[in-house]
């Protein structure tokens, strides 16, 4: 496993523990993270993430410090809620797919975006959804959305490469989901917003790939 995926992993595995919180002082960030045995920037990184999750949920978590709200305001900022519309059915499977991977439902659709950016494989772009031989058109009725902050550059590289294929970024998300529910991407890094790029260069675009 490279560093990256070494980190990424360590990073997506702190988040939903008590490190993750804002209940370690920000005087106390270098001790815990030496007793941890990760570096300060990655426990912050994952700290800013958890908090940006529970916004993204509707749970308020109260900011200790000026520090700290100034923080999650930065982090905030360079972020774009990338959101997903799923029928109630497939939003459903999705959510037991997630459960049995261990995955926190926002962390794997940003995961998939990464590692779709830095590959030139492409999926079959869907407009629709459709699981096991039911395809959902129209399900404006009851339906139900996942967020997943990723940086602007991320959403910018996204956009222009589904473009260049002469379909939506949402077409193409969509088959990275229904891939993940069918099996795919088993051995896929996990990442924190942080861990993405902000510079859409650094992603394969379907133009050129940056040296």
């Amino acid at each position: 496993m490279s560093y990256e995926g070494f980190r990424a992993w360590i990073g997506a595995r702190l988040l939903g523990t008590q490190y993750a919180t804002i209940r370690v002082d920000d005087s106390d960030i270098d001790a815990v993270a030496k007793k941890l045995g990760v570096d300060a920037d990655l426990l912050l990184e994952v700290r800013a993430q958890a908090i940006i999750d529970l916004h993204d949920r509707g749970l308020a978590q109260p900011i200790s410090n000026t520090k700290a709200r100034l923080a999650l305001d930065q982090v905030s900022q360079r972020l774009y809620q990338y959101q997903m519309w799923f029928p109630p059915e497939v939003f459903e499977v999705w959510r037991l797919e997630c459960g049995r991977r261990g995955v926190h439902p926002p962390t794997f659709i940003r995961s998939l975006i990464h590692h779709y950016l830095l590959g030139t494989r492409e999926p079959s772009p869907l407009q629709d959804w459709s699981w096991e031989g039911t395809l959902y058109r129209g399900y404006r009725s009851g339906r139900v959305s996942e967020r997943a902050a990723i940086p602007h550059g991320a959403k910018r590289a996204l956009i222009r490469r589904s473009t260049l294929l002469g379909t939506r970024s949402t077409h193409v998300v969509r088959a990275l989901i229904l891939g993940a529910m069918r099996g795919d991407y088993q051995s896929l890094p996990l990442v924190t917003s942080g861990m993405m790029y902000d510079d859409e260069s650094r992603y394969y675009t379907g133009e050129t790939r940056s040296p």
